[in-house]
């Protein structure tokens, strides 16, 4: 199977500056980069388990759970700390509009420090098509910017300064997993706003294309497991950071439902790394490649579960073929982590990458489950 997994892709997330034409956009983002050095120490979050009677100076009481009090993260020392790793990103686009000729449109996203040689994360969408990206730093400087890579299958583009810019502040990646429930700061420029900084929590993992409600600006066909955060996203995030208290980036603020509210989704940092990776030591995103085909199906297929995947072909000589895949069989894990969709497929395959060995647990008709090791290649 490709790493083409099904969802989609992405409008320009960026606010039109000057434009006769509207532009009608339907995603924002936020994006982070890998470690780079480890920032100064985060205020902690103070948290305490406290029963009533022993608060109050009396005996503790044995029944029913202790309550817990939390103390609030120090939101403001970390919108200080990431103000000058946030940056604006202002892509100029011409186009052709019914009895006027060209026109010129300038769209605003934001993005992140990702090294100190002035590198900045964002979104695809927030520069795809432009004739020309402009990065603003935080001290309101502008200089020219130019697209080492993007992708529109991961909604991920790495930019660089074309000026040499001292003291840069790269922005950190959280290694651990998003967790639901979790506080979570969105950093961004929501309608050219600038360093707009809004509070939620982790909402949801692992959200997929029909998820976000089938967005336009999103290729359906992408590799996605979005974050899901309430924290307010508008357009001209795409492409900012979404962080944690402690102001390690979880994710890439990508897009939001229009048909709800407090629904905001974001590319995972773990992906971000995968990309940024890649680039840097390919020059490109490497596409993997399983070599099979799949389809979700549903306890009247696979009785136990209310949903599952099933492989439905197996090209000859391919990776799934060489590791003994076969139609029909029902993919249980990947490196045991359950699998329900076919994009969970995609996505792990590609967050591995090419060359890694995935651990399979496939069921077979009649048969206990068994193990496989797949090894993807590169999709050509």
């Amino acid at each position: 199977m490709q790493s083409r997994s099904a969802i989609g892709r992405l409008g320009a997330c960026a606010r039109p500056l000057a434009a006769p034409v509207a532009l009608t956009l339907t995603l924002a983002a936020a994006a982070g980069c890998r470690p780079v050095h480890e920032p100064e120490e985060a205020p902690p979050l103070r948290s305490a388990l406290l029963r009533a009677s022993a608060a109050s100076g009396g005996t503790p009481d044995d029944e029913g759970p202790p309550e817990i009090v939390d103390a609030l993260p120090d939101f403001a020392s970390i919108a200080e700390r990431l103000d000058t790793s946030v940056v604006t990103v202002v892509a100029t686009m011409e186009r052709e509009a019914p009895g006027a000729g060209a026109q010129v449109i300038r769209g605003i996203g934001s993005g992140m420090i990702v090294s100190t040689a002035g590198q900045v994360l964002t979104s695809e969408h927030v520069v795809a098509s432009a004739s020309h990206v402009d990065i603003e730093l935080a001290n309101h400087t502008r200089t020219r910017a130019r697209v080492v890579a993007s992708d529109d299958l991961l909604d991920l583009a790495l930019l660089e300064l074309e000026q040499q810019v001292n003291g840069l502040e790269p922005v950190v990646f959280r290694e651990r997993a998003a967790i639901p429930g979790e506080w979570a700061m969105a950093i961004g420029q929501p309608f050219g706003l600038g360093n707009t900084v809004t509070v939620g929590v982790i909402s949801g993992l692992g959200r997929d294309y029909a998820e976000l409600g089938r967005p336009s600006g999103l290729r359906a066909d992408g590799i996605w497991s979005f974050i899901q955060t309430d924290a307010s996203i508008n357009t001209g995030n795409s492409g900012g950071p979404l962080v944690d208290t402690r102001g390690e980036v979880l994710g890439i603020t990508t897009a939001v439902r229009n048909d709800g509210q407090g629904l905001a989704f974001a590319v995972p940092a773990a992906m971000a790394r995968r990309f940024l990776d890649e680039v840097w030591t390919y020059g490109r995103i490497r596409h993997t490649r399983l070599g099979i085909k799949a389809e979700n199906v549903g306890p009247d297929i696979f009785p136990g579960r209310l949903s599952a995947v099933r492989v439905t072909a197996v090209e000859p000589l391919s990776p799934g073929a060489k590791a003994g895949l076969e139609v029909d069989d029902v993919i249980l894990t990947i490196d045991e982590t359950p699998i329900l969709r076919v994009s969970e497929v995609a996505y792990i395959t590609q967050l591995r990458g090419v060359g890694a060995h995935l651990d399979f647990i496939v069921a077979r008709t009649d048969e206990a489950p068994r193990r496989l090791r797949v090894i993807p290649v590169e999709a050509l």
